[in-house]
């Protein structure tokens, strides 16, 4: 898989996360087109890496 330029991640739990905190997914999709403040976009992207914790 290879870097998106530009793109920071911090989530770990995150199978397209590596640990100099990019993204490899390759492409994103970023959610909620009503939000009006960063806390309610949303990574549609993000899947779970093998071991991750889902409460």
């Amino acid at each position: 898989m290879k870097e998106i330029r530009g793109i920071t991640c911090e989530v770990k739990n995150c199978v397209f996360h590596d640990k100099n905190d990019c993204c490899l997914a390759g492409n994103i999709e970023v959610g909620n087109p009503n939000a009006t403040d960063e806390s309610e976009t949303k990574c549609k992207t993000f899947e779970c890496c093998e071991g991750c914790n889902v409460k």
